[in-house]
């Protein structure tokens, strides 16, 4: 049974955009704690381009959150998020997603579940080494500008009333 639910991937997200029902999240909260790795398939655009929608992660309860790592995390309104992590202190954390432009805030170290340590697809790659961190880093900081410099140099159709 326990090799099923380490398997079984979990859609962190519903398809309508909305978190997870409560009991889900506690069931995924309780297997990462009780030492189980759990496979997710995320849903969202925050982590692209490394983590597009889709992309199935593998979560961890093994070792302690860098910088630069994708962490399993609870936000103040309940909400499960993965997240890069941008900056940390002794008891505080602060992630982000890759595309996005504002941190999460700080975050205490308990709301962190767990750690993906594992993107799978079609090719399979470990996220808690060195250069995946410091290549996650790199996308973090830069991917929200350029994507936003895109959008000021492309203008969006206006929408105007229609004709009667």
């Amino acid at each position: 049974m326990a090799h099923l639910l380490q398997s079984l991937p979990l859609d962190m997200i519903s398809p309508e955009g909305r978190s997870l029902p409560a009991p889900t999240a506690e069931l995924l909260t309780w297997l990462l704690r009780e030492g189980f790795e759990v496979r997710i398939r995320l849903s969202g655009w925050s982590m692209k381009p490394l983590v597009p929608s889709g992309s199935v992660l593998r979560f961890s309860r093994s070792g302690e959150p860098s910088i630069g790592d994708v962490v399993l995390a609870r936000l103040a309104n309940n909400a499960l998020v993965a997240h890069r992590v941008v900056a940390l202190d002794s008891d505080r954390i602060w992630t982000k997603g890759d595309a996005c432009r504002t941190a999460d805030g700080p975050l205490s170290r308990e709301s962190v579940i767990a750690r993906a340590v594992r993107l799978e697809g079609r090719i399979s790659l470990p996220l808690s080494n060195v250069w995946m961190r410091a290549l996650g880093r790199v996308v973090n900081r830069f991917y929200p500008r350029l994507v936003g410099g895109f959008r000021v140099l492309i203008p969006r159709p206006v929408r105007g009333e229609s004709a009667s």
